[in-house]
């Protein structure tokens, strides 16, 4: 999954960015309806998720009885609570998602979602992956 195209942010150090923009830096970790994209023309929350949206909605007809989406954090955290019906609002108001965690959402008609594991390393956990 292609991750948030974050335009002038692309790359930068998160320090750096929060010392000449801490609202925006605050907004986009915490509050992402007060994150304004076009500040740093980058994608907005609404194209984001709807390209994740999108992507899901593509395997309804398909017969998958599972997929597996591997993509960034700050994308996958925003993109799934939008799925789960979250606002903007509170799309990161739990925080976002660790390196290397596993999510599971279930659906019978990829519309409706409900979260089955969140944010979930206990797998890392087991000795062969140590």
């Amino acid at each position: 999954m292609r991750e948030w195209q974050l335009g002038k942010l692309e790359g930068a150090k998160i320090a750096t960015m929060s010392a000449i923009y801490p609202s925006q830096i605050a907004a986009f970790q915490h509050n992402l309806a007060k994150f304004k994209a076009s500040q740093f023309e980058a994608e907005s929350i609404y194209e984001t998720t709807q390209r994740v949206r999108q992507l899901v909605h593509s395997f309804e007809d398909k017969g998958y009885e599972h997929v597996l989406i591997v993509g960034h954090g700050a994308n996958l955290t925003a993109s799934i609570r939008s799925l789960l019906g979250f606002e903007p609002a509170l799309l990161r108001a739990k925080g976002g998602l660790a390196n290397a965690s596993l999510t599971v959402l279930e659906t019978s008609d990829c519309q409706h979602f409900h979260c089955l594991r969140w944010n979930d390393k206990s797998y890392l956990e087991n000795e062969s992956f140590s």
